[in-house]
């Protein structure tokens, strides 16, 4: 599944979002200014200002610019119905990576009540599998994180971060742009889904 090959055409800045938010390793962006640039992409981004001028055979109009409107694109765009999110709670930051089967695609730094709602944004259409890292000191936060996704079909697994402690510097070596939160997002991903998703 490694290799997923996205268009985007728009404003610079929702461009230049869209390459922060996704790995660059895994996921080929193409800025789109002609239907000889749609050719190999699996679909392309487009702005709704632009949409009646891109001629390519698989178009995902964004509904808006934030980051939510990105992702949700990306992920829908792809049609992944399944979707394993690795998560670094903390206080005013939280960490997520969001991964294709084992496949890293999107990272993302979003506040506590920000990642809630992209959560159950995306749970709307696929199915989601949380992995969420905990220490004594965010226990009360894992907590009600997990409580504010009660009504949510999303299966979690916590994994503890002692667990996946030893693993940080294989990964930062791979992806040294990811931040802190990012990092151990991606490394409870992984120590999750080799523990095995489900509860």
């Amino acid at each position: 599944m490694d290799g997923f090959k996205l268009g985007f055409a728009g404003r610079s800045s929702t461009w230049n979002l869209l390459r922060k938010l996704v790995f660059p390793e895994h996921v080929a962006l193409r800025y789109v200014g002609s239907e000889g640039d749609c050719l190999g992409l699996d679909f392309v981004i487009v702005e709704r200002y632009m949409a009646d001028l891109v001629r390519c055979p698989r178009v995902m109009v964004l509904s808006g610019s934030s980051v939510d409107d990105l992702i949700e694109s990306v992920i829908n765009g792809l049609g992944l119905n399944e979707l394993n999110v690795g998560v670094d709670i903390g206080n005013s930051r939280c960490g997520a990576i969001i991964l294709a089967n084992d496949v890293p695609l999107i990272h993302v730094t979003l506040s506590f009540v920000r990642l809630i709602r992209m959560i159950r944004r995306l749970a709307r259409r696929s199915s989601i599998n949380l992995i969420i890292g905990t220490s004594p000191g965010v226990s009360g936060l894992v907590r009600d994180f997990v409580k504010s996704l009660r009504d949510v079909d999303v299966k979690i697994r916590v994994v503890n971060e002692d667990m996946a402690y030893g693993k940080k510097d294989v990964f930062r070596t791979r992806y040294p742009y990811l931040t802190l939160d990012e990092l151990d997002g991606l490394v409870y991903a992984y120590t999750g889904l080799t523990m095995g998703i489900h509860e």
